[in-house]
């Protein structure tokens, strides 16, 4: 397999995308990108000062790819509550949005040759980052279910936690990233919808790869 395959999976929160594309990424080989990390990486820098053009535009300057590089080995403090709310916010923002997306197809094309290929989740992989990816997914679930298993996945943290905010602010998130204007969360024409309300997530993965392998049979050598 000379050519090297792009696959995106993108779907509301909770819906299990992450877990599944990085299942797909070690089982196959592939070089695995979580497209909303820069929108955190973004946020950290953002942390403590006005979010005007003047600042935006400083913070770009300095977000260079290597940079950029350097903080994807450390991502854990990335995941915060205040990181992941400004994250979002700054998301709908035109300036950063088209940083990132630049950023985020640079990766495209320089990710390590060992890889077969390169799987992407996030909200808009598969109609503004790689429109043009052999596979695309878009998966999702009931709002009920995604926030069960948020809060399943949160109470094993905090105790204080409870179902009935997660389903809330599931909800909010939900509206904000189907209304905003800019690259709205909406499945692409080409993608196949998958609702895995009620199957199991290895069900999700054998499912998602029967797609996988019977558009490109070549994956499924040497796994």
């Amino acid at each position: 397999m000379d050519e090297k395959v792009i696959i995106t999976i993108d779907g509301p929160a909770a819906s299990g995308k992450g877990s599944l594309s990085k299942v797909l990424a070690q089982d196959l080989n592939l070089y695995y990108l979580e497209t909303g990390i820069f929108y955190r990486i973004f946020a950290k820098e953002m942390l403590g000062q006005d979010h005007n053009v003047k600042q935006l535009s400083q913070v770009i300057s300095k977000l260079k790819k290597e940079k950029i590089d350097k903080k994807l080995r450390n991502i854990e403090n990335f995941y915060t509550n205040e990181i992941s709310e400004l994250a979002s916010n700054l998301a709908k923002k035109a300036i950063v949005r088209k940083f990132v997306a630049k950023i985020q197809k640079q990766y495209l094309k320089t990710f390590p040759s060992q890889y077969r290929g390169v799987i992407l989740e996030g909200r808009d992989c598969g109609t503004v980052i790689a429109p043009n990816a052999d596979i695309k997914i878009f998966l999702t679930a009931d709002l009920y279910v995604r926030a069960k298993r948020r809060f399943e996945q949160l109470n094993k943290k905090s105790k204080k936690i409870s179902l009935e905010s997660v389903m809330n602010d599931l909800s909010i998130r939900d509206s904000r990233d189907t209304e905003r204007k800019l690259s709205p969360l909406k499945k692409a024409e080409d993608a196949f919808l998958l609702d895995n309300t009620e199957y199991s997530f290895l069900e999700t993965i054998n499912i998602v790869k029967n797609i996988i392998f019977s558009k490109i049979p070549t994956l499924k050598i040497n796994i």
